[in-house]
């Protein structure tokens, strides 16, 4: 089983970014899409996605439940990062099973003790982590994540990427990731894609 590209084309003020382009990106496994910058990696996610519709070409098997992890943060600025995480879940979990999932992930992400921090009030590897938990936390079967390790310092970054292995790697779910990280795509141990 994969998500299906087939003959897409995709053009942005008369340049075109992919002419005919197919490609198969299996299921039950960890992809990440690297190349150049401006290759279409992120266009790529977005069309995957629906999020952008204005291409031609036809796409399949894509799951109907997806987490997207942004390259920019998006965090709310009104709220702190307990409700940052918890504003995905609150329509779809009890209050008990919300609590429980968000107190454990933000621990795992190593935020505890930041949880009623506003983001102004956080580093950008803080809102980089938060972003990663509110990703993690939605009940999803398709994850996607645009650069999620940038802005890590060694350390953490490490212990993002083990997190990830043991969620998604460990247990065969399927995600989809841009990264330029050679380190990084080393550890994941995954299905890498160059887009170029």
């Amino acid at each position: 089983m994969s998500i299906h590209i087939d003959n897409l084309t995709k053009k942005f003020s008369g340049h075109t970014l992919f002419n005919s382009f197919c490609l198969d990106i299996p299921l039950g496994k960890t992809t990440v899409l690297t190349g150049s910058s401006g290759s279409g990696k992120t266009t790529l996610l977005r069309i995957i996605t629906g999020l952008d519709k204005r291409y031609s070409g036809q796409i399949f098997g894509v799951p109907k439940s997806i987490s997207f992890m942004f390259q920019e943060d998006r965090l709310l600025p009104w709220y702190d990062v307990y409700d940052n995480i918890a504003f995905v879940l609150r329509d779809i979990m009890d209050k008990e099973e919300m609590d429980t999932l968000i107190v454990d992930m933000i621990e795992a992400v190593r935020l505890k003790g930041h949880v009623h921090k506003m983001p102004k009030k956080l580093s950008g590897g803080m809102k980089r982590r938060v972003a990663m938990a509110r990703a993690y936390c939605y009940p999803a079967e398709l994850l996607i994540m645009d650069e999620p390790f940038k802005g890590l310092d060694a350390d953490l970054k490490r212990d993002m990427i083990a997190l990830y292995r043991k969620m998604y790697v460990d247990t065969n779910k399927t995600a989809i990731l841009v990264s330029h990280d050679e380190s990084a795509i080393a550890q994941l141990s995954c299905n890498v894609i160059d887009i170029d």
